[in-house]
């Protein structure tokens, strides 16, 4: 970057024709070399460290654009705003490199186009220090805000901070006996779990009645098999007005799974999130239907008796 702000006063320097302008040409050059160079390493680099943090999803080359981010989200959208002024950036150092090696005269400048590029090179490297700035010190404009809650005469929410009766699934009932593997969860093995009000109602596929909620727990995959790797706990439940509620919690994500939250560590959305809306399609009236939910279980192994005479026992 400080080559780029640097190249501006050597290119001004070489706009004067006549003689003895050549070495000024040759330092334009090489100034424009370096910077596309350094520049070049400093991209590739920056793509490997946000790819190992998942900030990058998979099969994707950049970090993902949010149309509508939350408070929280901040570091995403400052990433992003980054990546495209460095991408920016580079276009145009291409750009001033190739004007200063237009053919010219001996004692003609360089030309006002290199100058031209040069400061838009200039102004967009700036643009992009600036929000890498951003990234490691984020002021009170872009962090999420950690102000006092104004007092209000309404009783205070508990699930503010952590989905509390979503963490006690375990004191509900149990839908399936053993996790099944769903496909449509990011390809892991889950369990469902519902308040007894609505335990009918879920078997039958039917929506359930307000008040009534359903906890699914999850584990990642793991060749084929539960893994001891929690994954995202899911709650849907039915408001008082009939309508359905998502819920979704995350409070340790791990690296290689962040680019499915945006490049979050720790993921607590509910209700009118815009990050559920993705979930609400397949939710906008309740649970899924029953020729959706999965039975993929997992696969059984033969006790020794049972390979050899090839008949499972019980």
């Amino acid at each position: 970057m400080g080559v780029a702000i640097l190249l501006p006063l050597a290119l001004v320097a070489a706009q004067r024709p006549g003689r003895g302008i050549k070495p000024w040409w040759i330092t334009c050059r090489y100034l424009a070399l370096v910077g596309v160079i350094g520049l070049s390493v400093a991209m590739l680099s920056g793509w490997l460290w946000a790819r190992s943090l998942g900030l990058i999803p998979a099969g994707g080359y950049l970090v993902p654009r949010l149309l509508k981010p939350t408070a929280d989200q901040w570091l995403q959208v400052t990433i992003w705003k980054h990546q495209m002024a460095a991408i920016a950036s580079l276009v145009l150092g291409v750009a001033t490199l190739w004007a200063c090696h237009r053919r010219r005269l001996e004692h003609q400048g360089l030309g006002l186009l290199s100058l031209f590029f040069g400061l838009l090179w200039c102004g967009t490297s700036l643009l992009a220090g600036f929000y890498g700035g951003k990234m490691g010190h984020p002021d009170h404009a872009t962090a999420p805000s950690q102000a006092a809650p104004i007092a209000s005469a309404e009783p205070a929410d508990p699930e503010t901070e952590v989905p509390v009766r979503a963490l006690d699934f375990g004191s509900l009932e149990p839908i399936q006996s053993e996790p099944v593997r769903s496909t449509t969860h990011g390809n892991r093995w889950i369990r469902v779990w519902v308040t007894p009000s609505g335990s009918d109602a879920y078997r039958a596929g039917k929506p359930l009645p307000p008040g009534a909620y359903a906890v699914m727990s999850s584990l990642e995959d793991r060749w084929g098999r539960p893994s001891f790797e929690s994954g995202p706990l899911y709650m849907l439940e039915t408001l008082a007005n009939g309508k359905p509620s998502l819920t979704y919690y995350w409070p340790r994500v791990p690296e290689a799974k962040r680019g499915e939250t945006g490049g979050q560590a720790s993921v607590y959305w509910r209700g009118k999130n815009p990050n559920l809306e993705s979930c609400m399609g397949c939710h906008a009236t309740g649970q899924a239907p029953l020729d959706q939910r999965s039975t993929w279980r997992t696969p059984r192994r033969l006790k020794p008796e049972e390979a050899t005479s090839g008949t499972p026992t019980e």
